[in-house]
């Protein structure tokens, strides 16, 4: 603005010091100094503004420690990609919010992102239930979508061109129902699964494989996310015989289901949860009763994959230094899911960005994080998505299944 009065007094003494000039030149003069200003002007504050990206996730409510570490990801990736100076001399502005993990809520925020804020691209995203919501509303509005934790097999087989994600389903299946046929060689199995639809479906695929193996499944039983009395449950793997059981839930769950065994005083080959319990406040929260169990991961500050041990350890001091703890496994998840968008957009280069430009950059594009390379088949769903099953002992969590990527034997029976 300043310049502006500058530029407009400059014009005015120009034209009233000018021997013979008219009224009508002077006004002429003004309108045309007034407009070139208000051109250049527009084009600087195009060139300026920030490219915005949506992120949603649940930071709040039952399933707010998964959604903060997602969120913490996302935190990360963008602000990287603003110290590098931006994306052709645009900073990237992430508008985050909060779920509650409730359906509603979520479609609310990606209603508004899409609508409202202009979001170029949506982010973030935990559970099934709330993930499968923003997906819809993100291909009505041409959109893409990158879910940092997603499984259900519905989103990918519908045919919506702007959805994408970094984890699948078959990563958990394999490695789980593999480490029960060759490590735990249970011949009896409990399953017991959340009806969120990407652990019922895990269920269901863990049922049909072991089965097929020749392991009997005696006690399969869903149950609501953040039930308060597995007792009854617990009292059927007991009558049952079951040696070993499969958690599909989430970390609330798991805790809840240890510490009923214990008080129930059953005792199992091998407890194995699916969700959360990587989570280093597993062992925090149940102390000695921790030592034994299992769960799964892809990545943790001290498991990744080959090859990507100095890019991991860099993401770890980076977080580090900006939250001022380690990383959990979830928060990768979400750094890569915004560096899949990053990159995507950076690929554009002068072109403009729009959903569709994204979409389709998205489409071809990948970029390598410690969780592995991210890159998309033409379904959305992720090319290359490991994961390994954990251990703890000794108060941490180490490596114990598949054999190639094993630091420690496993410890079976585990209590």
């Amino acid at each position: 603005m300043g310049g502006l009065k500058q530029a407009l007094v400059g014009a005015i003494c120009s034209g009233a010091g000018e021997v013979g000039a008219t009224v009508g030149g002077l006004k002429q003069a003004l309108v045309g100094s007034v407009l070139a200003l208000v051109v250049a002007a527009a084009a600087t504050a195009g060139a300026a503004e920030p490219i915005v990206l949506g992120e949603i996730n649940p930071r709040t409510g039952q399933f707010a420690v998964q959604g903060t570490a997602i969120h913490q990801g996302v935190v990360l990736a963008i602000e990287e990609a603003n110290v590098r100076g931006g994306i052709a001399g645009r900073s990237l502005k992430l508008v985050s919010r909060d779920d509650e993990g409730k359906p509603q809520r979520a479609i609310a925020s990606a209603e508004e992102l899409v609508g409202l804020q202009r979001a170029v691209a949506l982010t973030g995203g935990y559970v099934d239930s709330l993930v499968g919501p923003i997906s819809e509303v993100a291909d009505r509005a041409r959109v893409p979508y990158v879910a940092a934790a997603s499984l259900d097999e519905r989103l990918t087989a519908r045919g919506n061109r702007y959805f994408f994600r970094v984890s699948s389903l078959k990563a958990y299946v394999d490695v789980m129902t593999g480490v029960v046929r060759d490590v735990f060689k249970a011949r009896n199995v409990a399953i017991l699964y959340s009806t969120t639809p990407g652990a019922s479906q895990l269920a269901r695929r863990q049922k049909e494989v072991l089965e097929r193996a020749g392991v009997r499944v005696s006690v399969f039983e869903p149950f609501a996310p953040g039930l308060s009395d597995f007792t009854s449950l617990l009292a059927r793997v007991r009558a049952e015989g079951a040696e070993v059981i499969l958690s599909d839930t989430f970390f609330a769950d798991h805790l809840l289901l240890v510490r009923q065994m214990a008080q129930s005083r059953i005792t199992v080959k091998a407890f194995l949860g699916a969700f959360g319990m990587e989570f280093p406040n597993v062992i925090r929260e149940l102390g000695p009763a921790s030592e034994g169990l299992f769960g799964t991961t892809s990545w943790q500050p001290e498991v990744n994959l080959a090859g990507h041990e100095a890019e991991s350890a860099a993401f770890v001091d980076a977080y580090t230094k900006r939250f001022g703890r380690e990383p959990v496994p979830l928060t990768m998840h979400g750094y890569a899911a915004a560096r899949a968008v990053v990159r995507a957009i950076e690929s554009l280069g002068a072109s403009a960005i729009t959903g569709d430009a994204v979409r389709d950059a998205l489409a071809r594009g990948e970029v390598s994080t410690p969780l592995g390379r991210v890159r998309f088949d033409e379904h959305g769903d992720p090319l290359a998505y490991e994961r390994v099953i954990v251990q703890i002992q000794n108060g941490k969590h180490v490596v114990v299944y598949p054999p190639a990527r094993a630091t420690a034997a496993p410890m079976v029976p585990a209590r």
